[in-house]
């Protein structure tokens, strides 16, 4: 495998078996299915077997709520409304449950895993309409290799189906931006309104900011001037605006004006008057690194040939640089902060590193590097993802832990006379602890009303984590202890007892209730 020194250099030729790998993977002839199988192979394998992560558990319990109650247009998070994200990521979900029989991990996954194909397909289209077809499916293996875009189109939220509509909006503007009228721009706000529709109006921010960039810069805006362009954004704004009137005019709580608050405040305001999510200014310049690993190995030689050549590139190879580059500045000025929002620049780094590695020819040095190390993180991500993270996730976690938890609550009663109250933990294990009854959650400043409620209901199962054990231990009375246990290699399988360990405390002989016998899983207080 060539060494990364010589991946600055555009024309040393090499071998030609040390060129069969790239030849294979996006070479001329390529077979394209190749990129998609390996793509859908890697975000699909044993896609079931991880613990929902924080994250996923507000879906799940959101989901679980809604198939619960059959009011699909009021979304909830336990005893509170949650109009905090649109409708149609958690449609999505339920649409995949129906499918595959039940809500479980596979089909909350789904979605996120059908985004990043569509990312992929995207990126393999705009870099065929940008410079070439061997750049497209550079940028394509590119992000099938890349571990947080793995890591994040596995997940179950609507992260990546923002990428995904970003992508598509963006894909599509490409395609018909030197055809300007109705269709262009209906199709384009109709994409980006779906798009708006799964995490929020975030996503048509970022494409009208990317192809902002494209108009301006090549003054192509002047084309697209005309009475027909404004009659089709017209058109395809309907889709901004129906979906969330509709879901907040069906809501079952009637609550018109706090739902659009909701909606409004989450959205809007959050963008320059942050009530959470305030992470520092320098957020995405820390956070946009680790998130191309292992590409951001390419960066400094990408910039540095925009720098030399910045007049000898083409505007449509310029493009991604200056794309990405205004989104990044976009979202470092709005207030509201967290790391992944920086998510959607990924197809645009990948697009421009492409087209470096591109530029080169199949006979350099930097393609076989590229490709090589395409094939070798891929591969690493199938270990890891088809056997690490199943081996991890069998022996423990907050799976295991729910089954233990069940196991020795169903000693002393039928599991459907259980209760389930969190305390101050993410909301995983109140779907995996469903009794059928939908489980309450308490925070740091409800110990009293949480009191309240056990007394009222002895027969609860209390859930929460190491740090907050004294606080609460006394309060089921005398009671049996399950702990999660470690995923960590060297102590995996063993009970947590660092302070973000769970634990969940079952009462022992409560009203019509025997003592369940003690096993080496369970422990007596």
């Amino acid at each position: 495998m060539p060494s990364l020194e010589d991946a600055g250099r555009d024309t040393v030729p090499v071998p030609a078996e040390r060129r069969g790998l790239a030849h294979w993977l996006w070479g001329p002839g390529a077979p394209r299915w190749l990129l998609h199988a390996a793509s859908a192979a890697v975000l699909l394998v044993m896609l079931g077997s991880q613990n929902l992560w924080t994250h996923e558990g507000r879906w799940a319990v959101i989901c679980q709520e809604m198939e619960r109650s059959g009011d699909y247009f009021h979304p909830r998070l336990f005893e509170d409304d949650y109009f905090d994200k649109p409708l149609l990521s958690y449609w999505l979900m339920i649409a995949f449950a129906r499918l595959l029989g039940g809500l479980n991990e596979w089909s909350l996954r789904l979605p996120g895993v059908l985004a990043g194909l569509l990312t992929i397909a995207c990126a393999v289209r705009l870099g065929r309409r940008l410079a070439s077809p061997e750049t497209g499916l550079i940028a394509g293996w590119m992000l099938a290799s890349c571990f947080f875009f793995v890591f994040w189109s596995r997940l179950a939220c609507s992260d990546m189906l923002n990428v995904a509509a970003v992508t598509a909006g963006l894909t599509w503007y490409v395609e018909r931006r030197d055809r300007p009228g109705f269709t262009t721009w209906a199709v384009f706000f109709a994409i980006l309104g779906v798009g708006s529709f799964m995490k929020g109006p975030v996503a048509a921010a970022l494409a009208f900011v990317a192809a902002g960039v494209d108009l301006l810069s090549g003054r192509r805006w002047r084309i697209h001037l005309r009475a027909s362009s404004f009659l089709g954004a017209l058109a395809g704004s309907i889709g901004f605006v129906i979906p969330a009137v509709v879901a907040v005019l069906l809501g079952s709580s009637g609550n018109f004006s706090s739902e659009l608050g909701a909606l409004f405040r989450e959205n809007f305001v959050r963008y320059f008057r942050p009530f959470d999510h305030a992470d520092p200014v320098y957020t995405y310049a820390e956070y946009l690194p680790a998130y191309a690993i292992p590409w951001t190995l390419l960066f400094p030689f990408v910039i540095g040939r925009a720098v030399r050549r910045w007049k000898e590139l083409e505007g449509s190879r310029r493009w991604p640089l200056l794309a990405a580059l205004a989104i990044f500045v976009f979202l470092t000025l709005g207030a509201g902060r967290r790391n992944y929002y920086i998510l959607p620049i990924l197809p645009l780094l990948m697009l421009a590193a492409a087209d470096w590695v591109g530029a080169a020819g199949d006979r350099s040095r930097r393609v076989a590097i590229t490709a090589w190390t395409a094939a070798l993180c891929w591969g690493g991500l199938m270990i890891y993802y088809g056997v690490a993270v199943p081996y991890a996730a069998s022996q423990g976690g907050v799976r295991v832990m729910a089954r233990e938890v069940r196991a020795a609550a169903e000693k002393g009663a039928p599991w459907a006379g259980w209760e389930v109250q969190l305390y101050s933990v993410k909301p995983q294990l109140a779907f995996y602890l469903d009794t059928g009854t939908q489980p309450r959650r308490a925070g740091l400043d409800d110990l009293s009303a949480l009191a309240a409620r056990i007394r009222e209901h002895p027969r609860t199962i209390l859930v929460t984590r190491n740090r907050y054990l004294a606080e609460v231990e006394n309060l089921p009375g005398r009671s049996r202890v399950v702990r999660e246990r470690s995923m960590i290699p060297g102590r995996m399988g063993e009970p947590r007892m660092d302070e973000e360990g769970l634990v969940a405390l079952i009462p022992d002989g409560v009203p019509g209730q025997g003592t369940p016998p003690t096993n080496g899983d369970v422990e007596a207080r």
